[in-house]
């Protein structure tokens, strides 16, 4: 096991791909920090990216985050991620010096694990 972070400065109206798990892997999703850095209120929005059903489930939509202000999900609850999931990003057009932080603990998949 393994935690680590992961950021990006974002670019305006451009869903991102923040992570994607690596194959006989699994990751906690347990911190989501996204901040907006520009003088008025702008939109963000955040998918977890489900690869074994292919669908995109809507984490926060269109948020309406104030100028200079951050949204942040973090403490006891996390979103669990298999392989090839991905956690996807973006802030509206107009966005400047916006940027989105994760934090994950990746965790390789039961069945990978050895024994003593």
């Amino acid at each position: 096991m393994r935690q680590f972070s992961v950021g990006k400065n974002l670019v305006a109206d451009t869903k991102t791909t923040l992570y994607t798990v690596p194959g006989k892997h699994i990751a906690e999703l347990s911190l989501l920090y996204a901040h907006n850095g520009t003088s008025s209120a702008k939109d963000f929005s955040a998918w977890w990216y489900d690869a074994s059903f292919d669908v995109e489930i809507p984490i926060v939509y269109e948020y309406a985050l104030s100028a200079n202000d951050y949204l942040k999900f973090d403490g006891g609850a996390y979103i669990l991620l298999e392989q090839n999931d991905e956690i996807r990003v973006k802030f509206e057009a107009g966005a400047t010096n916006c940027s989105c932080i994760i934090t994950l603990e990746l965790i390789p998949q039961l069945s990978d694990m050895k024994h003593n």
